[in-house]
């Protein structure tokens, strides 16, 4: 079973390198073609709007603007 495996996984190894050699060719073509970069789309761009930020993320980006509202305020008593 793990023989099956492994074999799968060999397989889609080649076959990444497969692709990115691939796209790195239409890159190329299209690079010649038209003289422009290579277009490519972000996660951003994707669904049009951000991507959706983690709830660990969002905590830790709260605790630094309270620690910046804190600074300021010291700052400001002084």
């Amino acid at each position: 079973m793990s023989e099956v495996l492994e074999g799968l996984l060999a397989k889609r190894r080649e076959l990444s390198k497969e692709l990115s050699a691939l796209d790195a060719g239409i890159a190329a073509y299209r690079h010649a073609l038209n003289g422009a970069a290579p277009q490519t789309k972000s996660a951003a761009t994707v669904s049009g709007t951000r991507p959706t930020m983690s709830l660990a993320a969002r905590k830790k980006l709260s605790l630094l603007a309270k620690a910046r509202w804190a600074k300021k305020r010291k700052e400001d008593k002084k």
